[in-house]
C-alpha cells in the first residue's frame, strides 16, 4: 500500500482561502464494479461491496467530468441515462467547493440500483491515481485523472465496453494530447444526445433549457462583478445568509433553531418549523422573514422579539387555491386543536439544504406579450413562489402545464431563477392534470409509462395463449398441495390483481380450519433482480380514480401471481386450527399450491351471507358449495373481531367515493359513496389476523433486529381538543386516555345520539383527524413497547397480504420464508440474508416505502378531488340551449344538503356526504362585511326554493360571534331588515353538525386547478327545529300535556329564554318541535310496555351480535390503509 498526498485549496464563507493536505493510501484491490469484469473471481467479489454493478451488456460506460457534473446534474438524473461512472475526483471537488446539493444528487443516482451507476475510488487506486504537476491547474489535473480512469477501464475490461467521457470543456483533441488514451471518446452533451438519443425530445429540451439557465447565471455573475455589488440586503428586503460555521454554533447553543420549513397551505404568508420540545413551533410571517426559503428546505431560524409573537389565524382563506392545498396540511389541522395559542415568531437566517424539486407550473397570463426572454411561471402548488425562467418562445407555453426547476435565488431577486424542463399538455385536460398529479407526488416516469426494462422483462415467466404458465413438478413437491380445498377470493368488481384468497371448513369437535392464502410473488421476483430493484423503487401500486400504475409487470400482477379461479397458482399460506370460540389452537406457515374455485365480488358474497341460494354471476352449483363457507367465515370472523374490539380496537370513519363513468360520450355520470357491506369487514378482519400472526412469527423467528413491522403510534393528546369540544357541544364526554377508552366513548356517543348517523360519522372523522400516521419500521430501530398498532389494538402488526401492490409485503414474505427454513437465506435468494438481517438497511427501505406510500395516498386524494371538480363542472354548466342564445349565463346552481364540520372565525366548512366533498361557506367577506342570504333569514317561515332569488339577495351589516369554535351566532340589525318582508329572523345560529342547504359552485382558475366552494341557501328543514328542541325534550316530557294539547305561551317563552339557541325559532316552530318530541316519547313508552307485558327480556349480546352492531363503513383497517379524505397526516417525528 503506497502513501501520497492530495492538496486542496478551499474558499471559506469569510472569503479566506484554506489549504488542505490529505494523506492518501493507494490500494491495488479497488474493484471496477462492472459485471463485465474478466477476472476470476471478479474483482468486486474479492472485497465486500455494497454498491450496485455496471451492466453486464452495456452499449457504453459514461464518465462525466466536472463541467457536466456541476451544471448538468439534472440531465444525469434522468432515468434514461444508465451505466455512469462517477469518479472520486469529481465528488471530492464538489465537496471541497461546497456544492453539497449537487454532490448529494450524484450520490443518489449511484444509490439507485436501477441506474446501474457506481462511484469509483480512482484517487485511491494505484493504477488511476494522478499527482498534480508543478504549475498545473486543478482543472487540468482533474481532467488527466478522468482520462487515466477511462483508460484503465478500457484496459481492465479488455476493450469490451466503449468508454465515453462527457465534457463541456474539453474535446477529443485534449485526450489525444495525453498518453494511453486509445479507445476513449470525448463528447459534449449535445453530441452524445444526438448520437444515442436522437428521438428523445425530453432530453434535448432539457439540455437546451439548462444551457439557457447557465447562460443567465453567468451573465448575472458578470454583472455583479462589473458593478462591484456588495453582499447584504437586497432591494427586496432579503438578507444574506449567515456563515455555516455561525449557524452550526448557534444551533448547538440553542440560540438558533433548525427545522424543515413548512408553508401553511391555507395561509401562504405564514410558514413554520418545529423548533424542538423546548420551544415548539416557530412561525415565520411574510416573505421577507422567510428569506428565500422554499417549502421543504432545511433552514435555521432566529427568534424575533416576544412583542412580535402571534396566534396563528383560524379564518378560512379567501383564496380557493389555498383551500384546495390545505387538505394536505398537517399544521392546518393542528391550528384547530390549539386555536388562539400565541406562538413564537422568527426569521430564516440560513439554509442547510434545499428541497427544490420538479414543479408543475403555468406561464403567467399575458407573459407571452411581454418583451424579453425572461418570464414568470405560477407553480400549480400555491405554496411555491413564482419562478422566473428563460424561454426563447413563450407563445408555445401559453395554456400549457409545464415542468420547471429552481436553479438559484439571488438575494436581490424577488423570485427564484429556474429553467423550463418540458411541457406535459394543455391546461385542464384530463390526461394533463393526471400527469401533473403524478409529477407533483414524485411518481417515477418508468411507473407512469408502465415501462419495465428489457432486462426485467427477460426475468418474467412465459405466459401466452400458446404457452400458458404451469407449475414446475419439482416445485410442487416442495409445497403443500391445497388444490382440492374449497378456496375462493372476494374482491371489488373487475379486480385483476388478486392478492388473497380464503379457505375455511369444519374439522370436527367444533373446530375450524381457516386459511389465508397470499400470492407467492417472492418466488418469481428474486431479491436484487432487476424486477425487484424496480419494484423497490416504485414502492407501491398507485391507484387513481380512473387508472392505476402497477408496481410489478402485468404478467405477474394480472396473470401468473394473481390468484385467478380454475388455474393452479403458487401461494404463501397461513392456516389456523380454531376452536368453537375462534381461539387459535395451532398455526401453520408455508408455501402452497392452490386452485381457486371462484373469484367472487363483494356484492355476490354479501348475497350468499344474506341467505340467497343463488347470486348473479356465480354458477348455482358453485353457490351451493360456497354459501356454507361464506357463512362459516362470517361467523368465525365476528368472534375474532369482537375480541380485538374488546382490547381497544377503534372504529373510525372514512369517506370513500367511487366514480361512475359514461361509457359512450365520456364524462362522469355519478359519484357514489362506497356502499358498506358486512363482508368488507369480514375480509379485512381475516387479513388483519394474517398480518398480525406473520408479524409475530417473523419477529420470533430470527428477525428481532430487522423485522419489517407496521407501527401506529398513539395520537398527540392536544390533537383531540377539537373532538372534545365538538362532543361537549352535544352534551357528550370523550375519554382519550387510551384506545380502549376512546373506543368505548365513541360507542357510547353512538348509542345515545338518537340515531343521528351524520353526527356520529363526523365525530369519528374528527377522531380520525387526531390520529398519527401509521408507518413501516425496522424492529431494531424501536424498543419493543413501541411496536404496537394503536388503531388495531395489536402488539405486533405488519403487511403480508398484498405483495402484488406493496413492496413491504414482499420483504415480509422473504423474512417469513427465512424463518420457515430456519436459515437467514433461502435457496431462491442466496444473498437475502445480507439485506433481510440488516436492521439499518431495512430501516432505510421502510423510510423509502413510507414516503412512496404517503405520496401515493396523496396522489389518490388529488385524483378524487380532480374528478369531483369535473363532476361539479358538468352539473353547473349552462345547457347547450342556453349557450345558443349568445348570452353569457351564470353557472347553474347545484344544491345539496351538507353538514357543518368545522367552525372558523369567518365562516364554516360544510361536508356533503352524498359526494364526499368538503368546502367553505363564508359569512364574513374579505372586506370585513358580514352578510347572509335572505333565504337563511326566512328560516322556514316563507317558502324559499332554489328557483327563486332569495339565496342571491344578501343582507349586509350583520354582527357575528363565534363560541369556542363550536357555533356561530349572527345578529341582523333592524335597519338591515327594514327593506325586506316582515317575519324574518333577526338572530341565526350555526352549530357544529347542523345540516344546511348549500349550492356547490366552481371557482375556475387558469394557472391552478379549479376548486369547489359553497354558497349558503339556508338551514336544512330539520336543523332549525328538531335539533335545538331535543336539548329540552327530557324536561318537557315530564309535563302533563297530551299530544296536540295547546301549550301555554308563557311556558314556551320561558323555554326559549333559557337557551339562546332557540331564539331564531318562532313560537309555532317551538310548539311543533315539542309536540313531535312528545309523540315520539309516547311511542317509545308504549313499545316498552308491550314488551314488558310479553315478558320479553332481551338477552345479553354475544360476540356475533355485538359485531352486527357496528356499521360496516366504520372500519379502521380500511381507514388506516386509505387515510381520511380530509387530511393525510404527516409523521409525528420531529423534522
Amino acid at each position: 500500500m503506497l502513501r501520497t498526498e492530495n492538496v486542496h485549496f478551499r474558499k471559506t464563507n469569510k472569503n479566506t482561502v484554506v489549504k488542505r493536505v490529505r494523506e492518501v493510501y493507494l490500494r491495488s484491490d479497488i474493484p471496477c464494479l462492472s459485471s463485465q469484469c474478466p477476472l476470476e473471481p471478479k474483482c468486486h467479489q474479492r472485497v465486500r461491496v455494497e454498491s450496485s454493478l455496471l451492466n453486464s451488456e452495456p452499449q457504453y460506460y459514461l464518465v462525466p467530468d466536472y463541467s457536466v457534473s456541476l451544471r448538468y446534474v439534472e440531465l444525469l438524473e434522468q432515468e434514461e441515462l444508465t451505466n455512469i461512472i462517477f469518479t472520486e475526483t469529481i465528488l471530492t471537488r464538489l465537496q471541497s467547493e461546497d456544492k453539497s446539493r449537487t454532490y448529494k444528487s450524484l450520490r443518489q443516482v449511484a444509490k439507485d440500483p436501477r441506474r446501474r451507476s457506481v462511484v469509483f475510488s480512482n484517487e485511491h487506486c494505484q493504477e488511476t491515481s494522478v499527482l498534480r504537476q508543478p504549475d498545473e491547474s486543478i482543472e487540468h489535473r482533474d481532467w488527466r485523472a478522468l482520462v487515466q480512469t477511462a483508460s484503465w477501464y478500457r484496459r481492465h475490461l479488455a476493450g469490451a465496453v466503449p468508454i465515453i467521457l462527457l465534457s463541456e470543456q474539453y474535446t477529443q483533441q485534449d485526450v489525444l494530447d495525453l498518453k494511453d488514451s486509445t479507445g476513449i471518446t470525448v463528447m459534449s452533451l449535445k453530441e452524445y444526445l444526438t448520437t444515442y438519443w436522437p428521438t428523445t425530445s425530453v432530453l434535448h429540451e432539457l439540455l437546451m433549457s439548462l444551457k439557457e439557465a447557465i447562460l443567465e447565471e453567468d451573465l448575472e455573475n458578470q454583472n455583479q462583478t462589473s458593478s462591484g455589488s456588495k453582499k447584504g440586503s437586497g432591494a427586496t428586503g432579503y438578507q444574506e445568509y449567515k456563515p455555516m460555521s455561525e449557524l452550526e454554533a448557534g444551533v448547538k447553543s440553542e440560540r438558533f433553531f433548525q427545522g424543515v420549513l413548512r408553508v401553511r397551505a391555507n395561509h401562504r404568508d405564514q410558514a413554520f418549523i418545529r423548533g424542538g420540545s423546548n420551544i415548539g413551533e416557530i412561525v415565520i410571517v411574510g416573505s421577507d422573514h422567510r428569506n428565500r426559503a422554499v417549502h421543504g428546505d432545511l433552514v435555521v431560524v432566529e427568534l424575533l422579539n416576544k412583542t412580535s409573537w402571534i396566534a396563528p389565524s383560524t379564518h378560512i382563506s379567501y383564496d380557493p387555491e389555498e383551500i384546495h392545498a390545505a387538505g394536505d396540511d398537517e399544521e392546518e389541522v393542528s391550528i384547530q386543536h390549539r386555536a388562539r395559542e400565541v406562538k413564537p415568531t422568527g426569521r430564516v437566517i440560513g439554509v442547510i439544504s434545499r428541497n427544490w424539486q420538479p414543479y408543475v407550473a403555468t406561464l403567467q397570463e399575458g407573459a407571452e406579450k411581454e418583451s424579453g426572454s425572461f418570464h414568470l411561471v405560477l407553480p400549480l402548488n400555491p405554496i411555491i413562489p413564482k419562478i422566473r425562467i428563460r424561454h426563447h418562445d413563450p407563445k408555445v407555453l401559453v395554456n400549457q402545464r409545464i415542468v420547471v426547476r429552481i436553479d438559484s435565488w439571488p438575494v436581490n431577486s424577488q423570485y427564484p431563477n429556474g429553467h423550463y424542463v418540458r411541457s406535459i399538455g394543455p391546461v385542464h385536460e384530463l390526461d394533463t392534470e393526471v400527469s401533473a398529479i403524478l409529477i407533483e407526488h414524485g411518481i417515477s416516469v418508468s411507473q407512469t409509462t408502465q415501462g419495465f426494462s428489457d432486462g426485467s422483462l427477460k426475468e418474467m415467466p412465459i405466459n401466452t395463449p400458446n404457452q400458458p404458465w404451469t407449475p414446475d413438478p419439482a416445485e410442487l413437491g416442495r409445497r403443500k398441495d391445497l388444490r382440492k380445498h374449497t378456496i375462493f377470493s372476494i374482491d371489488p368488481p373487475n379486480c385483476q390483481d388478486i392478492d388473497d384468497a380464503i379457505s375455511i371448513k369444519e374439522v370436527g369437535n367444533g373446530n375450524v380450519e381457516f386459511g389465508v392464502h397470499i400470492a407467492d410473488v417472492s418466488f418469481f421476483v428474486q431479491e436484487n433482480s432487476l424486477t425487484d430493484l424496480e419494484a423497490r423503487a416504485r414502492g407501491t401500486t398507485v391507484y387513481l380514480s380512473d387508472r392505476r400504475f402497477d408496481m410489478l409487470p402485468k404478467v405477474l400482477s394480472e396473470q401468473v401471481c394473481s390468484l385467478r379461479h380454475n388455474v393452479d397458482r403458487y401461494a404463501m399460506s397461513v392456516i389456523w386450527t380454531l376452536d368453537a370460540e375462534a381461539n387459535v389452537i395451532n398455526t401453520w406457515f408455508g408455501r402452497s399450491v392452490i386452485r381457486s374455485a371462484c373469484e367472487m365480488e363483494y356484492e355476490q358474497a354479501q348475497g350468499l351471507l344474506n341467505g340467497k341460494d343463488v347470486v348473479p354471476g356465480v354458477d348455482a352449483r358453485l353457490c351451493k358449495q360456497l354459501k356454507p363457507a361464506v357463512i362459516l367465515l362470517a361467523k368465525t370472523m365476528r368472534k375474532v373481531r369482537a375480541r380485538r374490539m374488546a382490547h381497544g380496537g377503534l372504529e373510525l370513519e372514512s369517506s370513500e367515493v367511487k366514480f361512475k363513468f359514461k361509457e359512450e360520450e365520456g364524462g362522469i355520470s355519478d359519484i357514489l359513496p362506497k356502499e358498506p357491506l358486512e363482508v368488507h369487514q369480514i375480509i379485512e378482519e381475516a387479513m388483519v389476523m394474517a398480518n398480525a400472526y406473520v408479524a409475530k412469527a417473523v419477529y420470533d423467528g430470527g428477525f428481532r433486529d430487522s423485522a419489517m413491522l407496521r407501527h401506529h403510534p398513539p395520537p398527540i393528546e392536544s390533537h383531540f381538543k377539537l373532538l372534545l369540544r365538538a362532543a361537549e357541544s352535544r352534551g357528550f364526554a370523550i375519554d382519550t386516555s387510551s384506545n380502549l377508552a376512546l373506543a368505548s366513548s365513541l360507542r357510547d356517543c353512538a348509542a345515545k345520539s338518537n340515531g343521528d348517523i351524520e353526527f356520529i360519522r363526523l365525530l369519528k372523522t374528527m377522531a380520525t383527524m387526531a390520529m398519527s400516521e401509521a408507518s413501516y419500521i425496522s424492529s431494531g430501530s424501536f424498543p419493543v413497547n413501541q411496536y404496537t398498532h394503536y388503531g388495531l389494538a395489536l402488539d405486533f402488526y405488519t403487511h403480508f397480504t398484498s405483495p402484488i401492490r406493496r413492496y413491504a409485503d414482499l420483504v415480509v414474505h422473504r423474512q417469513l420464508m427465512a424463518c420457515i427454513l430456519g436459515s437467514p437465506s433461502t435457496p431462491t435468494a442466496p444473498a437475502a440474508s445480507n439485506l433481510l438481517k440488516n436492521g439499518v438497511k431495512i430501516a432505510q427501505i421502510a423510510d423509502h416505502l413510507n414516503y412512496k406510500n404517503r405520496e401515493s395516498k396523496m396522489a389518490q386524494k388529488d385524483s378524487t378531488e380532480l374528478f369531483q371538480t369535473l363532476y361539479i363542472l358538468q352539473k353547473t354548466q349552462p345547457s347547450a340551449a342556453d349557450d345558443e342564445n349568445g348570452t353569457e349565463l351564470e353557472d347553474v346552481p347545484f344544491v345539496e344538503t351538507g353538514i357543518i364540520s368545522e367552525i372558523r372565525e369567518n365562516g364554516f366548512f360544510v361536508f356533503v356526504p352524498r359526494f364526499g366533498i368538503k368546502g367553505p361557506v363564508y359569512l364574513k367577506e374579505k372586506s370585513g362585511d358580514i352578510s347572509v342570504p335572505l333565504s337563511v333569514l326566512k328560516a322556514g317561515r316563507v317558502p324559499a326554493t332554489i328557483g327563486g332569488s332569495d339565496h342571491l339577495v344578501m343582507v349586509s351589516g350583520c354582527e357575528m360571534d363565534s363560541d369556542n369554535m363550536t357555533q356561530i351566532t349572527l345578529k341582523v340589525p333592524a335597519q338591515a331588515l327594514a327593506s325586506h318582508p316582515p317575519g324574518l329572523s333577526s338572530t341565526i345560529q350555526f352549530r357544529l353538525f347542523d345540516k344546511v342547504k348549500v349550492a356547490l359552485r366552481l371557482k375556475k382558475s387558469y394557472a391552478h386547478r379549479h376548486s369547489i366552494y359553497m354558497t349558503l341557501i339556508g338551514h336544512h328543514q330539520d336543523s332549525a327545529t328538531a335539533t335545538p328542541v331535543k336539548a329540552h325534550s327530557s324536561r318537557l316530557f315530564k309535563t302533563k300535556h297530551a299530544v296536540g294539547q295547546q301549550l301555554k305561551q308563557d311556558e314556551v317563552k320561558r323555554i326559549a329564554q333559557q337557551d339562546p339557541a332557540l331564539a331564531p325559532l318562532s313560537e309555532g316552530e317551538l310548539i311543533r318541535g315539542i309536540q313531535d318530541g312528545q309523540q315520539q316519547q309516547q311511542q317509545r313508552q308504549q313499545t316498552a310496555k308491550t314488551s314488558k307485558k310479553k315478558g320479553a327480556r332481551k338477552p345479553p349480546l354475544n360476540s356475533e351480535e355485538a359485531y352486527h352492531q357496528t356499521r360496516p363503513d366504520e372500519s379502521l383497517y380500511h381507514l388506516i390503509e386509505s387515510f381520511d379524505r380530509f387530511r393525510i397526516v404527516e409523521s409525528t417525528q420531529s423534522s
